[in-house]
């Protein structure tokens, strides 16, 4: 029996999680590029604490905000990345067949850490891949916003 054009076969299980871990680990990139805007953004608020006293206090105000802001995006980047990279080594390991054998024996151990309610029921595997999908667009979005707030941000200190 032939598979109708339109629909994609579902992919085994150890490969879906393959892809999936290879997909979570673009989050890296995300990940360096945040830290560099973050680091650049802590740099540059002392500095211009310096240029305070040549500038209107209204433009000295914006750009300490949008500055400050960029770093809070870079914290809350950090926390998805970090949660987006333990996904990835997480499915990387599943796919393995090494330690882990299966969903049941990751939830034991996440339970056993605290990292994971222990009234909490087992999910599919389906519903894992979504919250990490999620978790991985929050990570670009709050990569998107800081970029945009140091657009913004430098948009202004050229106008001033």
């Amino acid at each position: 029996m032939m598979t109708p054009p339109n629909r994609v076969t579902p992919p085994s299980n150890p490969a879906l999680m393959i892809a999936t871990a290879a997909f979570l680990e673009q989050g890296r990139i995300l990940d360096r590029l945040s830290r560099l805007l973050t680091a650049a953004a802590a740099i540059l608020l002392p500095l211009l604490a310096l240029l305070a006293p040549q500038m209107r206090s209204e433009i000295w105000n914006l750009m300490a905000g949008t500055l400050g802001l960029a770093i809070l995006l870079g914290l809350a980047e950090l926390y998805f990345a970090f949660r987006v990279g333990f996904d990835a080594a997480l499915f990387r390991e599943l796919a393995g067949g090494s330690a882990l054998t299966g969903l049941d024996q990751l939830d034991a151990s996440l339970t056993w850490l605290g990292l994971r309610p222990k009234t909490a029921g087992s999910r599919p595997l389906d519903d894992r891949i979504g919250g990490a999908r999620r978790l991985l667009h929050r990570q670009t979005l709050c990569l998107a916003l800081q970029l945009a707030t140091m657009v913004v941000g430098a948009g202004i200190l050229a106008l001033q």
